[in-house]
């Protein structure tokens, strides 16, 4: 990991919707709170980091992010740029904001493993 960050702690009921969608979906929270990074990162409005608190879990980094981390790095690096923030100054912040963001926005679309098919853009979908 080439960021100075190794953990990260959610929001408290970000936590508690994370718990939600697992129990739900069957799915482990990284891969839920990965869907919900990039769910996150494709809306056209920045998240604001100071609509979350930080007393939920704390998550390692690598655990989150496996091994595409430079990954999913790069691509808040890069809205970052785009919105002309600072990554040096701002990325924990603003990728917790993401995340946080991600999950919530995730609880409220996804109750089952079959609501994720909703949240794949039409053009992406095969078409029979």
């Amino acid at each position: 990991m080439t960021e100075e960050f190794n953990r990260v702690r959610l929001d408290s009921s970000v936590t508690n919707r994370l718990q939600m969608l697992q129990q739900n979906t069957g799915m482990t929270p990284n891969y839920l709170a990965r869907v919900g990074l990039c769910y996150s990162l494709g809306e056209p409005r920045p998240p604001n980091p100071e609509e979350y608190n930080t007393e939920g879990k704390a998550i390692n980094r690598f655990t989150l992010l496996g091994e595409h981390d430079a990954l999913y790095m790069a691509l808040v690096r890069k809205r970052m740029l785009n919105e002309e923030r600072d990554p040096d100054e701002e990325l924990y912040d603003y990728f917790l904001a993401h995340l946080n963001r991600g999950v919530d926005t995730l609880s409220g679309r996804v109750t089952d493993l079959t609501d994720f098919e909703e949240l794949i853009p039409d053009e992406l979908k095969s078409r029979e």
